[in-house]
């Protein structure tokens, strides 16, 4: 009687598994008959339908674009132009602007639309603003006439709360870009175009390091502001903002010309010894950590490096002969053998300035 039971249990055993087998079998051919159903649809060659007119921000992920593609009604989904992105074998970019697309189409060819660059005719009848990194907000009002009207929207309290930033204005959280508009905007209209950018930017390199998500936002954007106007060599900046935090570790005074330059509102000056009495939160040569807050627009490789600074021991940096790379060093003696060098290297150029203006001013570094 035992060895009767035994048959039944191993026959239910066998018929299981051959179930679960052929359920398996079931589900990959069905896995793949989906996988290359949406292939399919991604790269089949469509109908060309009405043309709709997208434009592309700077700076937007392949998500940002995809999800622009739906709202536009060309797309159902924004993963069939990630996907399209994915199985693209060729390695030419997207660029920003203003395009012509047309519905119908399928996301490979949306896709090679938008690498071939921005329609021409469409180019032409917008209004584009380009904003570089680096500006205040009162350079920026010079710059694109708008004067008091761009100083006034940047102090808008709604825009302020959205940040979620304690400040009286919004210096440093206007994303310097191009931006298309089909007329020149109004002074608020651009602002708010702006911090909507940063938002976006800031959240991209939040996740892309989230390490950083515990730091306040204000003083990240501090330290990347300082970082932006110290240095304009990608390679260099997380090395500076790295300079920054181990003299604030230190309870160094920063000492850096940018903070005084914002301070008495001298750019492209030379600064003189006689400016470092004055008497501001933002001289950083009289008052140790950070100024109040940012003192410009800084791009996305500066905010990259306020959040992910090198693992360096560096405490000072000074100029080179080329105007444009630092010689960076980690002792006050190292620091001074730099500085030498740099005062050796570009005395005959003060000379010949000294000469041309009639007199000799002291300045510093």
């Amino acid at each position: 009687m035992a060895k009767g039971r035994k048959r039944p249990f191993w026959r239910m055993v066998a018929i299981c598994m051959a179930w679960t087998w052929a359920l398996l079998f079931l589900g990959v051919v069905a896995a793949g008959v989906s996988a290359f159903l949406i292939y399919d649809y991604v790269t089949r060659p469509g109908h060309q339908g009405a043309a709709v007119e997208v434009v592309i921000p700077a700076g937007a992920s392949g998500r940002d674009i995809g999800r622009l593609l739906v709202e536009h009604d060309l797309l159902e989904y924004e993963g069939f132009f990630r996907l399209a992105m994915q199985v693209d074998n060729s390695d030419r970019h997207i660029q920003h602007g203003a395009y012509e697309l047309y519905k119908g189409l399928s996301a490979l060819e949306l896709l090679r639309l938008l690498q071939d660059g921005p329609s021409r005719h469409l180019q032409a009848n917008q209004f584009r603003i380009t904003i570089p990194e680096g500006l205040s907000i009162p350079q920026v009002a010079e710059m694109l006439d708008y004067g008091d009207d761009f100083i006034e929207a940047a102090r808008a309290p709604d825009l302020i709360e959205r940040l979620e930033i304690e400040s009286d204005d919004l210096e440093g959280f206007l994303m310097p870009n191009t931006y298309f508009f089909d007329e020149k905007p109004e002074a608020r209209v651009l602002v708010e175009r702006m911090v909507d950018q940063f938002e976006k930017e800031y959240e991209a390199l939040l996740t892309e390091h989230p390490g950083a998500r515990h730091l306040e936002k204000r003083y990240l954007v501090t330290v990347a502001s300082i970082v932006e106007r110290e240095t304009r060599v990608d390679p260099e900046r997380p090395l500076v903002a790295q300079v920054i935090y181990n003299r604030i570790r230190r309870e160094m005074p920063l000492q850096m010309d940018s903070t005084l330059q914002f301070a008495l509102n001298k750019y492209g000056e030379r600064m003189l010894y006689a400016d470092l009495e004055t008497d501001s939160p933002y001289n950083t040569y009289k008052y140790r950590g950070l100024p109040p807050g940012p003192i410009c627009s800084p791009g996305v490789s500066s905010l990259r490096a306020a959040m992910a600074p090198a693992d360096v021991q560096y405490l000072y940096f000074v100029s080179n002969a080329d105007g444009r790379t630092h010689t960076f060093s980690r002792t006050l003696a190292e620091h001074n053998q730099a500085v030498n060098r740099y005062r050796r290297a570009i005395a005959p150029q003060r000379r010949a300035v000294q000469q041309q203006e009639g007199r000799a001013e002291t300045e510093t570094l």
